[in-house]
């Protein structure tokens, strides 16, 4: 079995703007995969040139390190250079929820360096569809109370690092999971229910515009909606939270999606449609992804439309991204394979960290 070694033809991508890009991360990895092309981009424009540097080196696997912003950003500059079909991607555990590094079993970033150059070469992948939202490609996306806790998380943290005094242990205390669960105690409830107060209930209909459609049941099966294309109202009703989504994580562990991976060529779409504090107290259930639960729809589809009765705020590949009150979206054409770190750790005879 041929390993990855020194890294011969290998990229490297890291967002150095992300809090866990620190020079010794880096370091480790030049040390790993001595021969591999490692870039650190400290903004957006540093990035682009970066991945342009990547397509004409060609190489065929990207490691990236950042979080799922940074493997979104890339995977949407490379589509604008051109290339049809991506390289492989591996996502490195540096992010916040590392929502695609978690789903493929990389673990902690320092055992996993260090496994590098024995790992098999190809690195073994899994194919992922995509989201296609207002023409950006990601994971998952939506409107609701978890796009509002990523708005409030991000505007936390950014009050947090600015103070003058006790920044360093204010941020460490306001960042990750704990960061998040302050937001939503914190700023996102509230603001949840001054909104119910103010404007009463949100509402939303999904609208199919695929060639088809479905509804999950309450055993988890696919039940057939609409066939033959043409407009159909899937769902009207009640909404606190709409996802569309191609991988069952939101982050932290968190399946937002559960069904995602369930019926490749579709996304699954979920909207919950109970007030926010059924939602807190249903919180571990929602967290596992469970099914059948009370307020819970569960579609696959391939392009629909979906309006709201009132801007909502918005997440695309957990990047908070304002308010919507429309939303089209749709399976991408683009797919991209992701380096499957348990089976390559597996194919090595290493025990996965």
């Amino acid at each position: 079995m041929e390993r990855l070694g020194s890294g011969q033809g290998v990229g490297v991508l890291f967002n150095g703007r992300a809090k866990r890009v620190t020079p010794r991360v880096v370091k480790a990895m030049t040390r790993a995969l001595p021969q591999a092309l490692v870039l650190v981009s400290d903004d957006f424009d540093q990035a682009q040139r970066h991945v342009e540097t990547l397509v004409v080196e060609g190489v065929t696997c990207v490691l990236v390190g950042g979080g799922d912003g940074s493997v979104t950003l890339l995977l949407n500059q490379l589509r604008q250079l051109g290339k049809g079909a991506f390289p492989a991607v591996g996502a490195l555990r540096l992010g916040t929820g590392n929502a695609w590094a978690n789903h493929t079993g990389a673990g902690g970033y320092f055992a996993l360096v260090k496994r590098l150059p024995v790992l098999p070469r190809p690195l073994p992948t899994h194919r992922f569809d995509l989201v296609e939202i207002e023409g950006r490609l990601c994971p998952f996306g939506g409107v609701g109370w978890d796009a509002r806790v990523l708005n409030d998380y991000a505007r936390n943290l950014d009050k947090r690092s600015s103070q003058l005094f006790g920044s360093r242990l204010a941020t460490r205390v306001h960042k990750g999971l704990g960061g998040y669960l302050y937001s939503v105690a914190r700023l996102s409830i509230p603001a949840e229910l001054a909104g119910y107060r103010r404007d009463g209930p949100p509402r939303c209909e999904l609208v199919n515009l695929g060639p088809e459609a479905y509804l999950v049941d309450g055993r988890g099966r696919p039940l057939r909606l609409a066939t033959g294309g043409g407009l159909q109202s899937l769902y009207d009703g009640p909404v606190n939270v709409f996802i569309a989504a191609t991988i069952p994580e939101w982050g932290f562990g968190f399946r937002v999606a559960p069904f995602a991976r369930a019926m490749p060529g579709h996304l699954n779409v979920r909207i919950y449609d109970r007030h926010v504090l059924e939602a807190v107290a249903n919180l571990p259930r929602l967290w596992r992804g469970a099914h059948p639960m009370a307020g819970a729809h569960d579609f696959f589809v391939t392009h629909a439309r979906v309006r709201f009765s009132r801007p909502m705020p918005f997440q695309v590949g957990g990047d908070a991204g304002g308010t919507r009150d429309s939303l089209e979206l749709k399976v991408a054409e683009q797919k991209v394979e992701l380096v499957d770190w348990r089976a390559a750790t597996a194919l090595a005879g290493l025990e996965a960290r």
